[in-house]
């Protein structure tokens, strides 16, 4: 691992999750200059707390960071000074993923280093978030949350359930589940989470109820609409070509489509990002055309 040195491990202790839990944050340079101030929070989600900030979390990356990126456009004045996190919502060992969900079989995971309870939902929501406004000085409510992969369903969920707590959300090459009945329920044939790394997040098979209580789509068409309306939505994903394994085109129009349908517009002018694969480099890429984006809702 190469990770940034620019950022700082904090460690939580859970008692949602009766276990401890790790973070990055990436404070700016007026964080010190100006004891004063308070400061926007982005939040960055993948699985591990490495992995936005890991310089070789893939082959394709070439050395950059999301650090990088914030501070290139820092330099370019185009955007102003915020707080990065970059929260663990994965097992220790990255095997489990966390998914922003109280799971369904939590015992599946006794011998998995930090799960826990497995109350993964709770925990981001009554410990993580309090926490961080606590321990650092944040700018209630500026808060923006972005997330790559799994980390976009992460992000379009948390959206979905507490809306007000946020000001923008943000995804690119997303992993968002299809629903069925009008968004009353998950779409039963979608196989995305037979594999066996979600089985003590949905169950073995999955069980439908859960899958429908914690699918973004579902929440989504479930929210307030106008809650839903007042955030800018920054969703991004790979062309049809890479289609099956390098790209989640259908699954990103399909979002795409049903914010459309709640009257929200996508602020990015384009949802496909041109040669965008499922890797870093491409993740970075998003997030250096979307982060002024944010930048702009948090003010």
């Amino acid at each position: 691992m190469n990770i940034d040195h620019r950022v700082r491990l904090v460690r939580l202790r859970s008692q949602v999750l009766g276990v401890v839990r790790s973070l990055y944050v990436y404070l700016p340079p007026e964080y010190a200059s100006e004891p004063r101030r308070r400061f926007p929070t982005l939040y960055l989600l993948r699985g591990h707390e490495r992995e936005w900030v890991n310089a070789t979390e893939d082959a394709s990356r070439g050395s950059s960071t999301a650090v990088d990126i914030y501070e290139r456009l820092r330099a370019e004045e185009r955007i102003g000074p915020m707080i990065l996190v970059m929260p663990g919502m994965a097992s220790d060992d990255n095997a489990v993923p966390g998914m922003l969900t109280d799971f369904h079989s939590p015992e599946r995971t006794q011998s998995v280093p930090g799960v826990g309870t497995g109350r993964f939902q709770r925990f981001f929501f009554e410990e993580l978030l309090p926490t961080v406004d606590r321990r650092f000085r944040t700018l209630s409510p500026s808060r923006s949350i972005v997330g790559f992969s799994l980390g976009g369903y992460m992000a379009v969920k948390a959206a979905a359930l507490h809306p007000e707590r946020f000001v923008s959300v943000g995804a690119f090459d997303g992993s968002f589940p299809y629903a069925s009945d009008g968004g009353n329920t998950a779409r039963s044939a979608d196989g995305l989470f037979a594999q066996p790394m979600f089985a003590p997040v949905f169950g073995a098979p999955p069980d439908l109820v859960h899958l429908t209580s914690n699918n973004p789509i579902c929440l989504l068409l479930r929210a307030d609409r106008a809650a839903l309306q007042r955030l800018t939505w920054v969703i991004q994903y790979g062309p049809q070509t890479l289609e099956p394994w390098g790209s989640n085109f259908y699954r990103g129009e399909y979002l795409v489509r049903v914010l459309r349908s709640l009257g929200i517009a996508n602020a990015i002018a384009s949802p496909v990002l041109e040669g965008g694969d499922h890797t870093w480099h491409s993740a970075d890429r998003y997030l250096a055309a979307t982060l002024p984006l944010h930048w702009n809702a948090m003010h």
